[in-house]
């Protein structure tokens, strides 16, 4: 019985060691995303240090606001709604610090750097094409058979 009772409370240790490393992977690759959507963004807009004093406070609340809005409701019409509207309450601000041109640039920015974040996740869940898969006993053609006949 203490074997059981000791075998339990290992794995139990085991798991919430493992849990919290995931966690602290998640946020670290989080935090990395961030540091090169900000890189990105900066590169695309070509911020002045001025600008950039003013741009990034302003930002980094819409982002906040961004998150909290898309994490809410499952209706997709109502989240592209308040999104929507959350880009004309933030107008005004931006335009202030970016103009109307370079606003519209940065949204554009936000969609690209998105796009080319999804991109590279694909690309790092698919296997290379040239790689075989090996499908073990009796996968695979026929013994004697060339499979380009």
């Amino acid at each position: 019985m203490k074997k059981i009772y000791l075998l339990l409370v290992l794995v139990s240790i085991t798991t919430f060691v493992k849990a919290q490393d995931e966690a602290v992977n998640t946020e670290k690759k989080q935090q990395g995303i961030e540091a090169l959507k900000v890189a990105f963004i900066s590169r695309e807009l070509d911020l002045t240090p001025d600008e950039a004093q003013k741009f990034w406070p302003v930002y980094n609340q819409y982002a906040k606001d961004l998150k909290n809005t898309i994490g809410r409701g499952n209706d997709a019409l109502d989240r592209d709604e308040k999104v929507l509207n959350l880009r004309k309450s933030y107008k005004d601000q931006f335009s202030n610090v970016l103009g109307q041109q370079r606003m519209n640039k940065m949204y554009n920015a936000e969609g690209r750097f998105r796009d080319l974040l999804i991109k590279s996740m694909r690309n790092q869940n698919q296997r290379p094409q040239n790689q075989r898969v090996d499908r073990g006993a009796g996968g695979g053609s026929r013994p004697g058979r060339d499979r380009r006949n």
